[in-house]
């Protein structure tokens, strides 16, 4: 799994992918399966399954991330992705 997110990160924008808050390195916590392992486990090494998501561990501005908000607040996550913010 950490060479498939090294690929993802060594190919893509360090930012997020939802909110483009920048990331400065790459962490387990940053990336995201978008169809979760559990509902679609055949998609777990996918990379076009995987997306870059800012962390509350990531942001300075105390905001919650949006890989968090995903799991524990999923209103602000769908804001944020409706919003492009």
């Amino acid at each position: 799994m950490k060479a498939l997110f090294k690929e993802i990160w060594n190919e893509r924008p360090h930012r997020c992918a939802v909110c483009g808050y920048p990331i400065y390195e790459a962490k387990a916590h940053n990336f995201s399966h978008i169809r979760s392992k559990g509902a679609r486990p055949d998609l777990k090494m996918d990379k076009d399954n995987i997306e870059i998501l800012c962390s509350t561990l990531d942001r300075q501005d105390k905001e919650i991330g949006c890989h968090n908000a995903v799991h524990e607040k999923p209103s602000i996550y769908r804001e944020r992705k409706n919003n492009g913010k």
